[in-house]
């Protein structure tokens, strides 16, 4: 019983540690190959569009990811990484609204 509480504490602490370095550092997400996905079957010109959004979604997020606290990061990279797909696009997003800079008009524009 030892044993298994002892390997319950490592394995829970070593996640900790894991979502505790994560929040320190932009997570990296494969742009070109999610947009491919997200714009499956969409009319020509969609993957550019949405490389273009993703990319400048990274940047901003670049500049301002020491702004955002550790939870928000955390709770935002794990919504915006459900079900296989990741969004910088949607990671700016839920932090802006984490933050409260938008106000609800504003953030159901994007």
């Amino acid at each position: 019983m030892r044993t298994l509480m002892f390997a319950l504490a490592v394995v829970v602490t070593a996640f900790a540690n894991d979502w505790a370095q994560a929040a320190d550092r932009l997570p990296r997400f494969d742009i070109v190959r999610n947009c491919k996905v997200e714009t499956a079957g969409a009319v020509t010109g969609g993957d550019s569009s949405c490389v273009k959004s993703e990319t400048e979604a990274k940047n901003q997020l670049a500049e301002r990811w020491s702004s955002f606290g550790a939870s928000q990061k955390k709770d935002c990279v794990g919504m915006s990484s459900t079900g296989g797909e990741q969004s910088y696009v949607e990671l700016l997003s839920c932090l802006e609204m984490s933050a409260g800079r938008f106000s609800d008009s504003e953030a159901k524009k994007r």
